[in-house]
């Protein structure tokens, strides 16, 4: 049964999220950072890689993993020792085997990347790296770049994170299927930050609901409850309780407050969203601001997905919706 809903779904996207891109010339390569880092064990010279990577290595010495400048004298000595550090080289070798090669993931950047030549043809793409980032951020952005930390995403069963105690719900997206999707949405993230006019909760869910139907446009082929990293499950429960989730928000005057701790609470990854049953997902908030974001656009045809996108006024968008689930 959740099967079918989840297809039913992806049937039901907006049609004006189907847009041809067979035309678009594109093949989008991700660039085996790691692989040449840990090369340098047995092989190759770190001043070839100084001059391959010459804005990546800086990125990931400095941002990354913290070994500073590359021209601190103690610099090599620092990067012999992490290359060497026994987790981090049974890490490489694990990344090795799950991800032999990227053309599942490069195929679907490729397509993620179509749309968004479509939508903003004028638009330069990042260069996209991966990395192991010793357990850190899973995506890191810098001016057009973009790199996957791979070790976060060796699959929900990895026994390296139940060594670090990685929540369960945090594991379930930490997969290969996963990539692709967090190299878009974190360029989105980037793209199109947040210009918030009352900080309240109400804005950050809108944002958060553009932000998504964003990448609903760029991977049109996947369901909704997939952009919201959601199980079927979770998925089934916010479609069941629209309604009353909504109504909640309402009653409890959440919508416009501006505490962080009630922004965290809806917007955040989490195990359930405290005030609601435990069966319910985290990020309710997010789920009813995607919600919101769908009747705007479907309710004004003439709004392009570039005029929702630069449209910063998410109180008009909350009335010219005329949400009412």
């Amino acid at each position: 049964m959740l099967l079918c809903v989840a297809c039913f779904f992806v049937a039901c996207q907006s049609n004006r999220l189907k847009v041809d891109v067979s035309d678009i010339d594109l093949d989008i390569k991700i660039q085996r950072f790691e692989r040449d880092l840990f090369a340098l064990k047995t092989k190759g010279s770190l001043d070839d890689l100084k001059k391959t990577y010459p804005r990546i290595l800086k990125l990931y010495s400095e941002k990354v993993i913290g070994l500073g400048p590359l021209d601190n004298s103690n610099y090599p000595e620092y990067l012999n020792k992490f290359l060497k550090d026994s987790t981090m080289s049974l890490v490489a070798q694990r990344i090795d085997s799950v991800f032999s090669d990227l053309n599942a993931q490069e195929k679907e950047l490729t397509e993620g990347f179509k749309h968004l030549k479509y939508y903003y043809p004028e638009k330069q793409l990042p260069k996209v790296f991966s990395q192991q980032s010793g357990f850190n951020q899973s995506i890191v952005v810098d001016e057009g770049l973009v790199g996957v930390s791979l070790d976060k995403y060796l699959g929900k069963d990895c026994d390296f994170y139940g060594f670090l105690q990685r929540p369960i719900y945090l594991r379930e997206n930490m997969t290969p299927q996963r990539v692709a999707q967090d190299i878009l949405l974190a360029y989105a993230l980037t793209e199109f930050p947040f210009k918030p006019q009352r900080q309240n909760l109400m804005e950050q869910m809108i944002y958060h609901g553009k932000v998504l139907y964003f990448l609903q446009a760029l991977m049109p082929q996947k369901p909704e409850m997939d952009i919201m990293k959601y199980t079927a499950e979770d998925y089934q429960w916010c479609v069941d309780n629209e309604v009353q989730v909504w109504a909640y928000l309402i009653e409890q005057k959440h919508l416009f407050n501006t505490e962080y701790s009630m922004l965290r609470n809806y917007i955040n990854d989490a195990p359930f969203t405290s005030g609601m049953p435990q069966e319910s997902p985290g990020r309710t908030g997010t789920w009813i601001g995607l919600q919101i974001v769908k009747s705007y656009m479907n309710k004004h045809s003439e709004i392009a997905l570039q005029d929702l996108m630069s449209n910063h006024d998410y109180a008009a968008i909350l009335r010219e919706s005329s949400y009412q689930p």
